[in-house]
């Protein structure tokens, strides 16, 4: 990369992602001069934390004393046999000067809390020996009121002064490189001092600022100060409003705002901005206190959310010569009115929601330049844009409105025309409309109804995601369904029900056709399932279907049975996970497993099938035969409590015949569910024949002796449980068997 290129990428960095990153001086040589102090600058912090990593790992002696000449005791260890580590310091001075040295021995770290919640502590000066600090190190000391820490220490950490309420003045590291958070944590802090190799600030970090003293070293070659703000050192980019002033006045050169420059800043109530400035970073001025705000021509870029949540903006001042608006730009402002000028090219979404604003009807306070070559607005909430392909609605801007006729001559819908949308509920796209782009309609949680035209050809990606849309057609001419475009509410949260509930395609449509429920698109490699409606019971893959959409089947709810043909390779994330119980599963395999090809599984019907079957089916990315199997037997085995009884539970017939069936059939049957089957049968015998001659089952019964769990030692208990049913049918049965089997009597005088 050209040395240009790299300051140019860095200098955007700044101001979309950072509060601040070093931006580029004027001319070559200066650039690489500035470059060149950054890597000087990198490489004494890494150097500094190179020798904080080894204090850290020094070998320690015992801990030894020192009295200064002032009477000071300080408890220290030495490390490595050649510096000091203090751990402890006791006194009863306001003013405490940490030495260099003790015993000759340099003093190179301090310990963790080490003045333990001393309260005459008011001062602490580090010496520029000091390069390591524990954590928690001056904390709890609720009259100290400055700190100087040394030159040579590259970190800070919010811990080393918690808890110091009265903290008002504090000198910073001298080789920390960035501003956080954690420095204005001290809410009485009010004189900061910053060392000379700090090149960032970090998005915000000013926020909860009460300083009344800002000083910047004068050597630092990253940034500088006007006693109020932090500025690039070039000028060029107002980094952070580092005092809460009222009014303050951008400084003229200035060419942007970085990203969170005065957020937060609630005193501000009125700002200046120079003719220099060009761009306003992301929230830039949010939560502030301003009230009014004039943008000179010269800003071309306001950047998402850059007067968000303003609660006192009532009007702001536009110019000619402003070409994009982000996002959420003037968004929870008391904004009543904007104007946009001409000059406009891109409006972010909801750049007003949430306002004072009025976007429709006679009292319409949303207006953009008529001398727009582009953009318009039709003053019933909608923003279009005239292009050389048509015309494209880009916008519905009113943030309340719940159906949208969108205007004849209509082309395209632009992505995120109508994108989190909280209280559209209906669309009507007029005849003419050719493409619905990515996005479009993407979490319109209210949106139920669309008319879709007959010139409509392509719906992009996600278009519709998380939408309550109820309906789609797709009309003859209909080319393009993107990935995900149907995913609507519900189709990716699991237990939740679908949304789309009716899918029509015309007849003569090439491309698309709905079978048993399921839209389909051809494809000469084999056709593909996207979407299911949820109308249909009795669900049949078509044979040419060869892969199915991610979540397809969206949580459906009404789907009886269910048939997967040889000819499905592949399945998208969560394709099939339904979300119902299915009462017959029928697979048909290409090429057979273990020998066998097709497979026909019953789930029991209990409350806890339809998460069984779910997971089993659209759990992976292929039809796989094993570990619908392993669900269905782990279903087998929960369906029935025969402790406490469940309503949603199967019965202990329906679980018992099921287990047996499963033992006459084993396919891949795992012994460690063989041995739980068989512990259920084993375990609740009595309970189970008691079940089973409810419904004289008398194949059950021969199962259950087949496999021996019905035997000459538990027959008996049998006999005697089923007999007080008073069942003579199957309690003669069961005496036969037993002489037949077991060569007892037939009569029986217990019975």
């Amino acid at each position: 990369m050209a040395v240009g290129d790299g300051v140019s990428a860095i200098a955007s960095l700044a101001l979309t992602f950072g509060g601040f990153a070093p931006t580029a001086m004027d001319g070559v040589e200066k650039t690489r001069e500035h470059i060149d102090r950054i890597h000087e600058a990198q490489a004494q912090r890494q150097e500094a934390a190179k020798r904080r990593r080894e204090i850290e790992l020094a070998r320690s002696s015992a801990p030894k004393r020192y009295v200064d000449e002032d009477g000071m005791i300080w408890t220290y260890v030495v490390l490595d046999g050649s510096f000091a580590r203090i751990d402890l310091c006791k006194h009863e001075g306001k003013r405490v000067c940490i030495p260099e040295e003790i015993d000759n021995f340099p003093v190179r770290a301090l310990g963790s809390d080490i003045f333990h919640e001393s309260e005459t502590v008011e001062e602490i000066i580090c010496p520029n020996t000091i390069e390591s600090i524990g954590s928690c190190a001056f904390r709890l000391l609720p009259n100290l009121k400055r700190v100087v820490f040394p030159y040579s220490l590259s970190t800070y950490s919010g811990s080393w002064l918690q808890h110091c309420g009265a903290l008002e003045e504090l000198v910073l590291p001298g080789l920390l490189d960035e501003i956080t958070p954690a420095i204005f944590e001290n809410v009485s802090l009010k004189s900061l001092v910053i060392g000379r190799a700090v090149m960032q600030v970090k998005p915000g970090a000013c926020e909860k600022t009460k300083l009344e003293e800002l000083v910047i070293d004068e050597r630092n070659p990253f940034i500088r100060t006007d006693g109020d703000a932090i500025y690039s050192h070039d000028g060029e980019s107002l980094i952070a409003l580092a005092r809460p002033v009222e009014s303050y006045a951008v400084a003229h050169g200035c060419k942007s705002t970085a990203k969170k420059a005065c957020m937060g800043i609630a005193a501000l109530r009125e700002v200046t901005l120079p003719d220099t400035l060009t761009a306003i970073g992301e929230y830039s001025f949010a939560h502030t206190g301003l009230s009014h705000v004039d943008i000179p021509s010269s800003v071309a870029d306001i950047r998402d959310r850059a007067f968000f949540h303003c609660s006192q903006l009532r009007t702001i001042a536009l110019s000619d010569g402003l070409m994009t608006i982000g996002d959420s730009a003037f968004a929870d402002s008391g904004l009543e009115s904007i104007y946009i000028p001409a000059s406009i090219e891109q409006l972010g979404t909801s750049i007003t929601a949430n306002t004072n604003v009025v976007h429709a009807g006679e009292d319409v306070s949303f207006a953009i330049s008529p001398d727009s070559d582009s953009l318009f607005f039709d003053g019933n909430g909608g923003l279009y844009r005239k292009e050389d392909d048509g015309m494209h609605f880009v916008q519905l801007i009113d943030p309340d409105e719940k159906s949208y006729e969108v205007l004849e001559g209509t082309t395209f819908i632009d992505e995120y025309a109508f994108a989190f949308h909280n209280a559209i509920e209906r669309v009507v796209l007029p005849e003419g409309v050719e493409e619905i782009r990515k996005n479009a309609f993407r979490v319109c949680t209210k949106l139920a109804t669309v008319s879709f035209p007959e010139t409509l050809r392509v719906i992009g990606k996600e278009a519709f995601l998380d939408t309550m849309l109820e309906a789609i057609y797709l009309p003859e001419q209909f080319e393009s369904l993107s990935e995900d475009a149907l995913v609507t509410a519900g189709a990716h949260r699991l237990g939740e029900p679908p949304a789309l509930r009716r899918i029509v395609v015309h007849k003569r449509n090439e491309r698309y056709y709905v079978e048993s429920g399921l839209l389909c698109q051809r494809a000469s490699d084999g056709d593909r399932g996207i979407v299911f409606n949820d109308d249909v019971a009795d669900v049949i893959i078509p044979d040419n279907v060869t892969s199915i959409a991610p979540f397809a089947f969206s949580n459906a709810r009404n789907i009886e049975t269910f048939s997967i043909g040889p000819n499905l390779k592949t399945i998208g994330t969560s394709g099939l996970s339904v979300w119902c119980y299915i009462r017959d599963i029928h697979i048909e395999l290409e090429e057979p497993l273990e020998g066998r090809k097709v497979f026909d599984i019953r789930f029991p019907d209990t409350g806890r099938t339809s998460h069984e079957i779910s997971i089993s089916l659209g759990g992976s990315a292929w039809v796989n035969v094993p570990d619908i199997l392993k669900h269905y037997d782990n279903c087998l085995a929960n369906a029935h409590d025969y402790h406490n009884r469940n309503e949603t539970d199967a019965s202990a017939y329906v679980q018992a015949t099921l287990i047996l069936g499963r033992l006459k059939d084993p396919f891949m049957l795992t012994q460690f569910n063989r041995s739980v089957f068989e512990r259920i049968l084993r375990e609740y015998l009595v309970d189970i024949c008691i079940d089973i001659a409810r419904h004289d089952d008398r194949e059950a019964i021969n199962d259950l002796c087949d496999f021996g769990f019905l035997n000459a030692d538990t027959i008996e208990d049998a006999i005697v449980a089923v007999g007080r049913l008073q069942d003579a049918a199957m309690s003669g049965y069961l005496l036969e068997l037993k002489r037949k089997r077991f060569g007892r009597a037939a009569f029986d005088f217990d019975l």
